[in-house]
């Protein structure tokens, strides 16, 4: 026993153990709702990169030259509207037909985007994803007032509200019918972007 007590064992005190869970749970109750944005933020990426897909589909069909089934020259055009695919959400908590493995994306399926307006802007999803995707169409007569719309919604954290991206398109008001071009809004219009 005389051994023993020449080694000067100590201990932590109750009141130092009560400071480091104090501690580790003001950390806690900072870092987890910054993480749990940060991910939904990573989760909106997807809609930033799809999107500026269908606007630079959309420019190369604008700007190419199309004829009708009787061969006389299209003018400037986008593609027709396009509704939203898959057509409802994918939360997989809502029970959502799209999302089959309940991991609140979308499942991939190529047949949804085999649709004209799809195959036109050169646009699909072959990967599972969280937003839904949509092309308006405004029927413009004129090079300066035909615009579009490409949309992408998701319900990130599943409570029905919905996240918006769109970007829109317009066509060049000083081109010519001859060599069409499109302008463009160079930002996203962004509603609840994390929710």
């Amino acid at each position: 026993m005389k051994g023993l007590r020449k080694f000067n064992f100590k201990g932590f005190t109750l009141v130092e153990l009560m400071v480091v869970v104090a501690i580790l749970g003001i950390l806690a109750v900072i870092a987890v709702p910054a993480f749990i944005k940060y991910m939904r933020r990573a989760k909106t990426t997807e809609a930033i990169d799809e999107l500026d897909k269908i606007y630079k589909g959309s420019a190369y069909y604008y700007t190419a030259p199309h004829i009708s089934a009787n061969g006389s020259k299209l003018y400037c055009q986008f593609p027709t509207d396009q509704g939203v695919t898959p057509a409802t959400t994918c939360c997989g908590s809502l029970g959502s037909s799209e999302d089959g493995d309940a991991d609140e994306r979308c499942d991939s399926n190529s047949d949804r985007w085999n649709t004209r307006t799809w195959s036109a802007l050169t646009f699909q999803m072959s990967d599972q994803h969280y937003f839904v995707y949509a092309f308006d169409w405004l029927d413009g007569t004129t090079l300066d007032t035909a615009q579009a719309t490409a949309s992408a919604y998701a319900d990130l954290d599943c409570d029905n509200t919905q996240s918006t991206f769109q970007r829109l398109a317009f066509g060049d008001p000083h081109a010519t019918y001859s060599e069409c071009s499109q302008v463009g809004s160079s930002a996203f219009y962004v509603e609840n972007e994390t929710e």
